[in-house]
């Protein structure tokens, strides 16, 4: 019973001093929640304007470090114990602060393949109002450390080891779009991700720690990229409906100097040629047509893939997606 007793006082005593210094090294570490912007950019008309209004982020202030579970096996001649501790990502190891972060980062990605521009700006009644509430941004991940010491009589050898487990991030956020009081869309974004954690063997603890601060950042940098990409693509959608608005070209006649001669060139406006003629029951599937986009309300180019009785589907490119529609008979033309 007493032997019991030691145990498991060591026990937690060995766990509340490994937490504490544990969580004591990890916050004197940070690294860039910055990521690389390498979305295709669109060429569209960004003549609409959007203000953006971010909540409070529910990050936590500091990293913090707590016991998961622990065991101990005080033996005569073998001592092991090992212990497991979950990691809560705070702000104090993320060297930007995360809300203008999300800030920055929107509205670089509105430059490449956003169809609108971001403005400071917010009693126009002819700008749009974008309000982002960060509702859940967590980031954890474990750390372990063990030991093994064994000794008989005058000889002992022991081992000690730490590792670290790929970092989970959970990033819920929710958009409102908004023109005056008339709401535009609405949407809730739900973005779950893990960050593979793998090290090279042999490094000592410092450097494993470092490491293991970087990808836990890195999971919640990656999972803010994801969930921007999918807010500029649905806010695209929402103020042009299905299909970017076309670059227009100037008609106006442009005068190139030559030496003494001056010469007037015009720029033709280049646009598809559309046979007015409405299209029957002689379409086939893969035929290509010209759409009535109502959302645009322009004609598109489109595939079809399936023939219906009275409408068709058609498989059409948007902002660089493959998306599909229905459309009736009577608004196609070939």
């Amino acid at each position: 019973m007493r032997n019991i007793t030691i145990a498991i006082l060591t026990l937690i005593l060995v766990s509340c001093s490994e937490t504490k210094m544990l969580q004591s090294s990890l916050r004197k570490l940070n690294s860039s929640v910055e990521y690389l912007h390498d979305s295709p950019t669109t060429s569209c008309v960004r003549n609409k304007q959007v203000y953006i209004n971010i909540g409070n982020t529910p990050i936590d202030t500091v990293t913090t470090v707590s016991k998961q579970s622990g065991l101990l096996l005080p033996l005569i001649v073998f001592d092991y114990y090992n212990i497991e501790m979950k990691v809560n990502l705070g702000q104090s190891s993320i060297q930007e602060n995360y809300n203008n972060f999300f800030f920055n980062s929107i509205t670089e990605e509105s430059k490449r393949s956003g169809c609108f521009t971001v403005t400071d700006e917010k009693t126009n009644d002819s700008i749009y109002t974008l309000d982002l509430n960060i509702d859940t941004c967590n980031t954890i991940s474990h750390y372990r450390k063990s030991f093994v010491f064994m000794y008989l009589f005058f000889a002992y050898s022991y081992s000690y080891s730490e590792s670290g487990s790929p970092a989970e991030t959970n990033l819920q956020v929710s958009a409102k779009l908004r023109k005056g009081d008339s709401l535009i869309y609405e949407k809730k974004y739900c973005i779950k991700r893990t960050q593979p954690f793998v090290t090279q063997p042999g490094i000592n603890s410092d450097k494993l720690r470092i490491d293991f601060t970087t990808n836990m950042v890195e999971g919640l940098s990656l999972s803010t990229k994801n969930c921007i990409e999918q807010i500029v693509d649905d806010v695209n959608t929402s103020l042009y409906g299905s299909a970017a608005p076309v670059m227009q070209i100037d008609e106006t006649p442009k005068i190139e100097n030559q030496g003494q001669e001056v010469i007037i060139t015009t720029i033709e406006k280049k646009t598809p040629a559309i046979n007015n003629e409405i299209t029957t029951d002689q379409l086939k599937v893969g035929d290509n047509v010209m759409f009535y986009n109502f959302g645009t309300n322009t004609y598109q180019k489109g595939v079809v893939k399936e023939i219906k009785a009275e409408t068709l589907i058609i498989e059409y490119e948007s902002f660089g997606k493959v998306k599909t529609t229905e459309a009736n008979k009577s608004d196609i033309k070939r």
